[in-house]
Parts: structure tokens; sequence; C-alpha cells
């Protein structure tokens, strides 16, 4: 274990540095307005995009651990000049962590370490599981492969890719624990971010790391924000757009507002959502707060959606070109002009059904949307949040919204929060794709919070610290009752292995196809099996939603009559909740080599 957490940090300390570097760039340009940790953290925060557009581009011909190496080194030795700040940026991070009070300190503290320990846990699951269905399988595949080209079998692996392009760059230097073990890092992106803009908001700095704990605790933006899923990095782009955009005077400030903008956009669809209330918002505040007039933040505007698109254009580009869509699997509206590679259109009106069906949350009425404030408090399970949010921002974002009604950028954080709001309501109600909005409902909460702790009377003092400690425990405990689990997983041999025969379905076949020097490649007959597990090559003729990605084997009885032409030396069949065993009589040409139950492995002769 000691030797994969040793390289597994190697690998994400050299992605750091090369965010850095990258970086760079944005943090020299930002305008005079941030202070030099906001300078720091928006550098690496961006640089860590680029650093992934730059891998996703050069993997469309090469994505090897040569050529991410090259590369990462090429970033380096490039920005060599400003990397050797690195000793002022670690005073400044350790004055700033000398100055903050100690609760909130601890509190983040404990969870970015805790996080990092259980991070270098081996990752496990079964299909039902969005990190091994789809997040790190196209890493690994791509790895494998040389090259960067969305799985076949899975549609979700066209998503866009920042994070995901991260996540193999670390499969390739730092091992397989490395992806994980790197959601302490960018889950402290996250919570610079949000302090930053709390800052901004008003607060002082002991008040945003109070921003800080409480997002912190909140199990539904912990849950979404570590163990590779990519929402948190998602929110820190928009969040660092926000708090850029407030600021923006120059052309190459709104540059920068449209970079992060297009990195969201490629992270996730929903950043598509998110763009035009972005520069709606910025432009609003910006035209009427600025000096510059109308005429000229509509030029600057103009900018930022040029830059936006250019940096998000290539994953789209890519689906297009690749597979037909620009937006893969298609929406609605897009379904009846596209013509999807692998997606039959009865693929796609299921996968329409399923998003709607599960995006539903408590209901799409006035009545249901009235009543969001209540449910996200204490109903999250209903919009799949693993967890809610504490009840401080409910108790004390209505005052927060009250008491500063005349800052300009109180309105425009709310007015935001509700455009983003709606977005969500009206498309697919997930709690995790929230998790900016639960930032700003924060900053308004503590904002509420200062306000009341000024009263004259005791009662609402005592009250409202109450109301804070008891969000934050909460928080504490939803988050912390799985870490002795996933920390014995990391310290003991034995936990990892019982966790990993509960966890991963199948696992006996997995590991002798692994291990097994005749198996070149396999042909996998169940819908429901994960390839991430699998360490070869493989085909999987019905993908996860239903995808069809053998031309002219329509079904799996055309791709076993075919296994010689496909090259496959072994055929993983398994009896599951989505289907029996497909091989139900002996087939000329195949010999069972595991036979266990649920599972069989047959030999191709």
């Amino acid at each position: 274990m000691f030797a994969l957490a040793l390289k597994a940090s190697f690998g994400v300390f050299l992605l750091i540095l090369a965010s850095l570097g990258i970086g760079s760039w944005i943090s020299r340009n930002l305008a005079c307005a941030f202070s030099q940790l906001d300078k720091i953290a928006f550098g690496l925060l961006g640089g860590f995009g680029l650093l992934s557009l730059v891998l996703f581009l050069v993997g469309q011909f090469s994505f090897t651990r040569r050529t991410i190496m090259i590369v990462l080194g090429l970033v380096i030795v490039a920005s060599a000049k400003p990397l050797l700040s690195l000793k002022k940026h670690t005073a400044i991070l350790v004055q700033t962590l000398r100055k903050a009070p100690k609760i909130p300190l601890f509190l983040i503290l404990l969870i970015i370490s805790l996080t990092a320990v259980v991070g270098l846990g081996e990752v496990t699951g079964d299909w039902n599981s969005d990190i091994v269905a789809y997040h790190l399988l196209g890493p690994k595949v791509w790895l494998r492969n040389g090259v960067i080209r969305p799985v076949a079998d899975n549609c979700h692996t066209a998503f866009p890719q920042t994070a995901e392009t991260m996540y193999g760059a670390l499969f390739g230097i730092g091992g397989e624990r490395a992806p994980r073990f790197s959601s302490f890092a960018t889950f402290g992106m996250l919570l610079l971010a949000a302090a930053s803009l709390a800052v901004r908001s008003g607060l002082n700095a002991s008040e945003a790391w109070w921003v800080a704990a409480l997002i912190a605790t909140m199990p539904a933006v912990y849950n979404g924000s570590v163990g590779c899923f990519v929402d948190g990095i998602y929110a820190a782009f928009v969040l660092a757009a926000i708090r850029i955009g407030i600021d923006a005077e120059t052309k190459r400030d709104w540059a920068i507002f449209g970079i992060f903008c297009g990195l969201a956009m490629g992270t996730k669809y929903t950043g598509i959502l998110a763009f035009p209330v972005l520069i709606l918002c910025v432009f609003w505040i910006r035209a009427s707060q600025g000096t510059s007039g109308w005429r000229e933040t509509s030029k600057a505007a103009v900018v930022a959606i040029c830059v936006a698109c250019m940096v998000a254009s290539p994953y789209y580009l890519r689906n297009w070109i690749l597979l037909r869509c620009p937006i893969y699997p298609p929406s609605p509206g897009l379904a009846h002009i596209c013509s999807p590679k692998y997606l039959s259109p009865e693929v796609v009106a299921g996968f329409h059904a399923y998003i709607l069906q599960r995006g539903e949350g408590l209901g799409r009425g006035i009545a249901a949307l009235f009543l969001l404030p209540y449910n996200l408090t204490y109903h999250t399970s209903s919009f799949h949040g693993a967890g809610g949010i504490g009840l401080a921002p409910l108790a004390f974002a209505p005052i927060g919204l009250i008491a500063c009604r005349k800052n300009p950028i109180v309105k425009m954080l709310s007015v935001l929060g509700l455009l983003l709001l709606l977005a969500w309501f009206t498309t697919q109600q997930e709690s995790r794709f929230l998790i900016h909005f639960y930032v700003i409902t924060s900053i308004l909460g503590v904002l509420g919070w200062r306000h009341l702790n000024s009263s004259r009377f005791a009662v609402s003092r005592i009250l409202a610290t109450t109301i804070v400690l008891a969000s934050v425990s909460y928080g504490m405990f939803m988050i912390g009752r799985c870490w002795p689990e996933n920390t014995r997983m990391v310290i003991s041999s034995e936990c990892a292995q019982e966790v990993r025969n509960r966890r991963i379905p199948f696992l006996e076949s997995f590991q002798y196809l692994n291990t097994s020097p005749a198996v070149r490649r396999i042909l996998i007959l169940d819908r429901s099996v994960t390839p991430f597990y699998l360490d070869k090559d493989y085909v999987k003729p019905v993908g996860q939603w239903g995808e069809r990605t053998l031309p002219g084997a329509m079904t799996l009885l055309d791709a076993l009559e075919n296994v010689r032409k496909l090259g496959i030396s072994h055929v993983l069949d398994v009896n599951s909740d989505v289907s029996p065993f497909q091989i139900t009589e002996h087939n000329k040409g195949l010999t069972l080599v595991v036979d266990l139950k649920n599972q069989r492995v047959y030999r191709v002769d």
C-alpha cells in the first residue's frame, strides 16, 4: 500500500505542478481586485482545466503514459519561471492558515485529510456506480488503447471530459489509486473558489472560512465532489466564472471569465444551461456597476462568449465527427435531427424516459417549486442527494438576503442562484447538480448569521450559533460514517479483500481473465457486466444502455458465431438480474474453463 500511495501522491503532485504552470497566465492577468490567494487558487483551477484540454487534444492522436509524461514535462519546463514562485505561494497559504479561525480550519483540514486517506482505497461497485460504469471506464480504456475515443458500449463516456481526461493522466502516471486520491485536491479547489466569492460578497476572511466549513460538511456537496464524481469540479468552474466576471473590466478579464465558462461546458452538459445565465448576470452587474457602459460591456461579453465556445468546442466537435451528434446521447430536440452512432431510436427514447423519471424529483408544479427550500433540506434523498445540506441555508439565507438587499453583488448572486435553480428544476432534479447553488445559499446563510450575531438579543445569537453547530454536526456525522470502513480498506488487506468480494460482481471471473496469459480479448454477453475491472481488451455487443457496438451483429448469437473473426479468445457469460446465462447448452468451439455460481468463462478453441 505504501508504494501505491507514493505513486499516487507523485502523480497528483505532478498534475498540480503542471496545472499551476499552465495556469500562471491566468494568475498574472487577473485584475488588481483579486488577492494573492485568489490568484493562486484561480490559476490552479484554470490551469487544471486548460491542462486537461491540452491532454484531450493530444489524446485524439496519442494517449499513452509516454505521451502524458512528455506533455506534462513540456508544460512544466515552459512554466519554469512562474513555478519558481512556489515558495512564495506556500508562504501565502501558510499565512492564510495561521490567520484562520480554529474551528472551521480544523473541520476543513480534517475532511480534506481523511478524503485523501480514503481516496487511496480500491475502486469498487457495480454498474449502478457512475464511477465504475463510465467516469473511470473511459480513462482506463483510453490508456489501454493509446487514444481518447468514446467507449462504444457506454454512451456516457462521450460526455464532456475535462475531469475524466485528468483521471486518465493520473492512471498513467500515478497508478490505479491516483484518480480517487486526487479528490482532496479538486475538493480543495471548490472550497477556495467558494471562499473567494464569499469575500467578494461582503464577508470578511473569518466568515469566508465558515462558508467553506458549511460547504465542506454538506453531504450533498461532499458526495458529489469526491470519489471521482465531477460535479464538484464543475461547480468550482461555475463559481470561478462568477467571481472573475464580477470584477471583469478589460477584454482580457472577460476572456478569463470565458475560459471558466468554457471549462464548465467542457465538464458537464449542464454547463450549456448555466452558460447563458452566467453571461446574463455578469453582463448585468458589469454594465450597471462598471465605467465602460452598456455598449463596451456588450463587446466584452462577445469576447467571453467566443472564448468559452472555443474552449468547450473540442468535446462537442469530437462527438459530432465520430458519433454524428455533438451532444451524445442526444437531447430530445437533437434526437430528431441527429442519427447517433450505436444508438437506435428505441434506445434513445428509453434513455430519455429514464432521465425524465429519474429527474422528476418531487414534481415540477408551482407547489413543488415553492416547497424546494424545505425539501432540499429535509428530503434530499428524493433528488438522489446522498445526504442533505444542513439547516443553516434554510434558516439564514432569507435573513442574509433581506439584510444585504442593497448589496449589488448579493442581488446578482440571488438572481443567478434563482435562475440556476429554475434551470435545474425544469430539467433533471439531481441534488449533486446543484452544488454551485448550495454554495450561493451558504454565502447568503453566513451573511444572515452575521446579521443575527450583531443583534442585541442574546437569544438570537445563541439560537443562530446552535443552528450552525447542528448543521456542521449533522454533516460530519453523515460524511464520516463511511470513513471507518473505507479507512480499514486502505490499511488492512483483509478488509480490502472482504469489501472487494462484496462489492465487485463476478470478481472471480475478472481475476481469471486478468491473470491468465492465454486471454487476449474477451466477449461479454451481459450488458450489466462492468468492463472497468478488465485489464484486457474486450467486446461488448450490447452496451449498458442498449448500445449496439458491432456493425451487422444485431444479436448476441451473431457475436457468438463470429468469435474468431472478432479475435475473441474467451467468453464471459453470467446470470444476472438483467438476463440469464446466454450459453445454455454446449457450443461447438467453446470450452468451459470457469464454472462458478452465476458466472462462467469459456475458452474459444
